[in-house]
């Protein structure tokens, strides 16, 4: 058993010393090639950077403008809320007011009908008497029937 750990510890070192050099270069050329991506990566930041402090740059002197336009905006944002409010009341007036005048022009309409029921009841009474005086006396049931046509 010692001799097989012998022999396999001196393959290993074998293998690990022979191979050292083909490890290390590609090693080394692994490592040159993340050296150039890690250029790229820089030059991207260092862009990313200067833009940044174009950008903080180009904004200033603009502050004063930009209160003055929020309060603007605000004033104006409380202004329509108030316009809002009043238009939602003056739509409610106007709404109340068409209601009343149907229901005038429904309440005149109904007057007219009671009217024109009740002048109906007058002509088939007037009819009614008309040919009682001339006496010709007509059944309960067909008097009803004429009323009733009458009315409609």
């Amino acid at each position: 058993m010692r001799l097989r750990v012998r022999r396999l510890r001196g393959a290993l070192m074998w293998t690990l010393e022979t191979e050292f050099h083909g490890r290390l270069t590609d090693f080394d050329g692994n490592l040159r090639d993340l050296q150039t991506e890690i250029e790229v990566m820089t030059t991207q930041y260092d862009r990313f950077v200067r833009a940044r402090q174009a950008a903080v740059h180009s904004f200033e002197g603009y502050t004063t403008p930009i209160r003055r336009l929020r309060t603007r905006v605000d004033t104006a944002a409380l202004n329509i809320d108030r316009l809002m409010a009043r238009q939602g009341y003056i739509l409610e007036r106007v709404a109340v007011n068409e209601l009343l005048v149907r229901r005038e022009r429904l309440n005149h309409y109904r007057d007219q009908a009671r009217f024109a029921l009740a002048d109906s009841y007058d002509r088939a009474t007037k009819a009614r008497e008309a040919e009682f005086e001339l006496g010709a006396a007509v059944p309960d049931e067909l008097q009803e029937d004429q009323l009733v046509s009458e009315a409609r």
